[in-house]
């Protein structure tokens, strides 16, 4: 147990700084780069959906991989390897058959990232305090650094949209493997991390109920993430609207990371995710009527507890509800669930409504949309108590 606090936050905290930095470039620039390579809209939607596709599958099989190891932070490296390799493959894709194979093989390795180093992270904190928030919150901040610094110095969508991801990628990789890959052997208590024992966890009414609550969260949010730019050109603002409306969204989850541990015990996380969709709610409503620039900018302010105060709840809760053996298994669920299965029908069918009813119209039904997964939550019936307090977040 000793050995393991040698592991240290910085270790930790550089990992999340470095990967969130790649995420920064290729997450908003990519579109822009496939664009200038001649592909069409639909190809482009296509491998855009290569993402959310893999994370369906992909981080449960590579938690299940790290819990029966109990070594995530070799199984980090590995996958941070290979998400860099299909970088590389990406710099040389000519054509989209191409660009398509690449992207596959990133997205196999990079979807199961955040899973891993947050176990990593939560394992951490149960192991020598301080606050998983605290060391998330150098992701938010590397994200923001590299997406606005490429932004303002880099004009156009050239080579260089992949070279840095895959330079920051590959920083990233070896920095897990020099620094987080050998941790030594985690023996933890609870079932065996087998495929069965993964499924049992599945089949819990409340884990069942509560990723169904965060994947139509993540569906509501996906207007946002995916077609804020086409609204933002059909009300004929400028185009300075996106970058600000995406400035302050991050700024605003930084604080909450930050700020976390001084007031999140106050609130259990299962009611703080239900003020999260509610609040979610308002932002999409009043960005469905935003008639100026201000007020859709100003409404990116709400993204504190959209994302922010949102991911953390969710994140607190799994760990709940998962035993120390199945930790990466439990945070694989959730990000499969979430950003797999929410995030792959929430932009297809944004962008279908988007074409067919108009963006007013879409964040109009996200709206909406948010109250379901609080009525998923109030079905629950009368919050638990916490069964391993050691792993959340909170400490």
């Amino acid at each position: 147990m000793a050995a393991q606090r040698t592991l240290g936050a910085g270790r930790l905290a550089g990992f999340y700084a470095l990967f969130f930095m790649a995420t920064g470039v290729a997450l908003p620039f990519l579109p822009g780069y496939f664009e200038a390579s001649g592909f069409s809209p639909s190809q482009i939607g296509v491998l855009l959906a290569i993402g959310p596709g893999c994370a369906l599958f992909m981080p449960p099989i590579w938690g299940q991989l790290a819990d029966r190891t109990g070594r995530p932070g070799l199984v980090l490296a590995v996958v941070s390897a290979g998400a860099a390799l299909g970088y590389a493959l990406l710099a040389l894709a000519p054509t989209f058959l191409a660009a398509f194979g690449a992207l596959l093989i990133q997205s196999l390795f990079s979807s199961a990232i955040s899973t891993l180093i947050d176990t990593l992270a939560l394992h951490q904190v149960g192991l020598g305090g301080g606050s998983y928030a605290r060391l998330r919150v150098f992701g938010s901040v590397g994200f923001v650094i590299s997406s606005m610094g490429f932004g303002a110095v880099v004009s156009g969508y050239g080579l260089a949209t992949v070279l840095v991801p895959l330079g920051l990628m590959t920083s990233a990789a070896l920095w897990a493997a020099t620094l987080l890959a050998r941790a030594p052997r985690e023996d933890r208590e609870g079932p065996r991390p087998t495929v069965r024992a993964g499924f049992e966890l599945l089949r819990r009414r409340e884990v069942a109920l509560f990723l169904v609550a965060t994947a139509l969260h993540w569906i509501a949010c996906t207007p946002f993430h995916g077609s804020l730019a086409l609204y933002v050109r059909a009300l004929g603002f400028d185009p300075l609207t996106v970058s600000l409306s995406a400035g302050l969204a991050v700024f605003t989850e930084v604080v909450v990371m930050w700020t976390w541990p001084r007031w999140s015990a106050a609130i259990a996380p299962r009611a703080l995710l239900m003020v999260a969709f509610a609040a979610s709610s308002l932002r999409w409503a009043i960005m469905a009527s935003a008639e100026s620039p201000l007020v859709l900018i100003s409404a990116a302010v709400l993204h504190a507890l959209t994302f922010g105060a949102f991911y953390l709840a969710a994140v607190a809760w799994m760990a709940e509800r998962t035993p120390p053996s199945l930790r990466a298994t439990g945070q694989a669920l959730f990000v499969a669930g979430t950003f797999g299965v929410g995030g792959l029908v929430g932009y297809v069918g944004s962008g279908c409504v988007f074409e067919a009813l108009g963006g007013a119209r879409l964040f109009a039904l996200a709206a909406g949309l948010e109250w379901l997964p609080v009525l998923a939550l109030l079905s629950l019936g009368a919050p638990r108590r916490a069964a391993a307090p050691q792993a959340t977040p909170t400490e």
